[in-house]
């Protein structure tokens, strides 16, 4: 029962992770003329509730997204277990594990990702991301207030079910349900034309930083343990038959067709796992 519920857990979590490569992958095509966001700042602060801890999230951005903070702290039993800050800055790419304090230049991530989306047209990068979460199987259900704003309502139903609000290109709910087990990360509060300073982008002092040597995506600015890629690993080399059997077990009514466009959506994700 534990080893299922730890199998279970780690599924949970690679759902939401796999949505964050391709809007890492998006977000990180807007460098010079790209507006990530249709707001030039703002500062998004986010309660978390998942089977890893509760916690919170803080988001900020300037320059239309070109440079944006993450900062996700998560505990559990009294204990932190998660202190992680991602950065970009105009092309730059950082993921910092504060409990370590240390980090990996994800620069060169970038660049992989900029020739990735080469084939993407047009400035309007909210339409291109609808695009994208429409290429994963999602749909827009509907509209929805959340926090005073006029939300899109986007579902998911990949590996699970995930359901979006999103504003403003900023995703305000994300509820996910996988094999049974729920996560949550709401926002409480979204402020914008804020004002940052230059530091607020770049690696804390004392943060020893490593350079990423093997070119490809890849997952630490998702949170992606090693246990994770093992977990990926085995998704990857998994039948058919035995994936369907899975999801149908979180979604019995999940259709046919929908099962094959995610398994063909996990195969290619997997390969981009390094």
């Amino acid at each position: 029962m534990k080893k299922n519920q730890k199998k279970t857990n780690r599924l949970n979590k690679l759902l939401p992770v796999l949505i964050l490569l391709f809007a890492t992958v998006l977000q990180l095509k807007a460098q010079d003329k790209m507006k990530r966001y249709p707001v030039a700042s703002a500062k998004v602060t986010y309660t978390i509730n998942s089977p890893e801890g509760t916690g919170t999230k803080v988001l900020f951005f300037d320059h239309y997204g070109r440079r944006e903070s993450a900062h996700e702290i998560i505990q559990k039993h009294g204990k932190t277990v998660k202190n992680q800050l991602t950065l970009l800055n105009e092309g730059k790419a950082y993921s910092i594990d504060l409990l370590k304090n240390t980090g990996e230049d994800m620069s060169q991530s970038t660049g992989m990702a900029m020739q990735m989306m080469t084939g993407a047209t047009g400035n309007n990068m909210s339409a291109t991301g609808k695009k994208m979460l429409e290429g994963i199987g999602g749909k827009k259900v509907g509209y929805q207030n959340f926090l005073g704003k006029n939300c899109e309502k986007w579902e998911v139903n990949t590996m699970g079910k995930t359901t979006l609000l999103i504003w403003q290109g900023i995703t305000l709910k994300t509820e996910t349900s996988v094999m049974g087990m729920k996560s949550t990360e709401l926002a409480t509060s979204v402020k914008t034309g804020q004002s940052f300073s230059n530091t607020d982008f770049e690696p804390p002092a004392g943060v020893k930083m490593e350079k990423q040597e093997i070119p490809g995506m890849d997952m630490g600015a998702a949170g992606m343990s090693a246990e994770d890629r093992q977990q990926m690993e085995k998704l990857k080399n998994m039948p058919y038959a035995d994936f369907k059997k899975m999801v149908l077990k979180d979604d019995p009514n999940m259709k046919e067709e929908d099962i094959r466009q995610a398994y063909k959506m996990m195969k290619q994700m997997s390969k981009m796992i390094k």
